[in-house]
């Protein structure tokens, strides 16, 4: 029983990092009118189509910098117009033990160890919280080994999606998930073991080559994601990949990690609205707009008859 509750916690803690991190309390203002943007936005009104109430969608970062980022007032004012709330998943539906199994490699011919090269191996054992979790490290999907790679410390960080769950429970809404938990894991598990460990192989290379140890990388990667975010320079965000060439993402798995997920984001979106409730969504902003050649949220919506208008806030602030 020992033995099990450690690996909840490991995998617990894996996850966070990727999608959720600390719980907060925030408590802001109601803006009781929204200025509309001229550029695409990461907060959008979501009307037409037969609907008799307005939604709203909004793209998040997933984990940030509270010292530098602030989760925009006019994000609650639309929790607070909305019956409904969702997020990626349903955080209150999440089950440890399920989750656990589903992060950890069941082959043993396919462990780390035997997926990365040994000096990559032995150097990723250097990171801190890759020490917190000892031996264990060996079983779990490159993939989520990689997230603690680019994130110095964990701990420090906040979570949109925590932040605005907490806020929405208080605000007695129904919560919704998007997606499962199971659809969410499945999309990553479409993309091979070897494929997610070249993810790592990258990032050591874009180290070696900067003459940057992991954690100065972590640190430039997740700076630069974060104020690109913030400036709300989408053409940018799609193209990070390009300016650190550090990841190797191939089409198979864009298409299975944004693309399907992105149409069946759109079509439990649409499912949702047509309750003639209204709903407040909250996805990875990677998932709004057009990535590569993969229709992004925002824009399927439209093509579903929505009007999309685009919310002008600001996270300079």
């Amino acid at each position: 029983m020992r033995e099990l509750n450690t690996f909840n916690r490991t995998a617990i803690k894996i996850f966070v990092i990727i999608t959720v991190v600390l719980t907060g309390s925030c408590v802001k203002k109601q803006v009781k009118s929204f200025e509309t943007s001229d550029k695409f936005s990461l907060l959008w009104e979501i009307t037409g189509n037969g609907m008799q109430k307005t939604s709203y969608l909004y793209g998040t970062i997933h984990i940030y910098d509270s010292t530098v980022f602030r989760i925009p007032e006019e994000v609650y004012a639309a929790i607070d117009l909305c019956d409904n709330f969702a997020l990626e998943i349903n955080l209150n539906e999440i089950n440890p033990g399920k989750l656990m199994q589903r992060l950890m490699i069941s082959d043993p011919d396919s462990t780390l160890d035997k997926l990365l090269e040994p000096e990559i191996y032995n150097e990723i054992q250097n990171i801190p919280f890759i020490k917190m979790m000892g031996e264990q490290v060996n079983m779990i999907k490159p993939f989520y080994v990689q997230q603690y790679i680019l994130i110095e410390n964990p701990m420090s960080l906040q979570s949109v999606e925590m932040n605005l769950n907490s806020y929405a429970n208080r605000k007695s809404r129904n919560i919704l998930g998007i997606e499962t938990i199971d659809e969410q894991l499945d999309a990553i598990d479409a993309v091979s073991l070897s494929e997610q460990a070249q993810g790592i192989k990258d990032i050591y290379d874009y180290c070696k080559r900067e003459n940057l140890g992991f954690a100065e990388a972590g640190r430039k990667v997740f700076n630069t994601i974060q104020v690109t975010y913030m400036n709300q320079d989408f053409e940018k965000l799609v193209n990070l990949e390009d300016e650190f060439k550090m990841t190797s993402n191939s089409p198979a798995s864009d298409s299975a990690i944004i693309g399907s997920r992105n149409v069946n984001m759109a079509n439990r979106i649409d499912d949702f609205i047509k309750r003639d409730e209204a709903l407040f969504i909250a996805v990875g902003a990677m998932h709004l707009p057009d990535y590569k050649n993969l229709r992004g949220v925002v824009g399927l919506l439209k093509e579903k008859g929505y009007s999309m208008r685009p919310i002008l806030i600001d996270l300079k602030n």
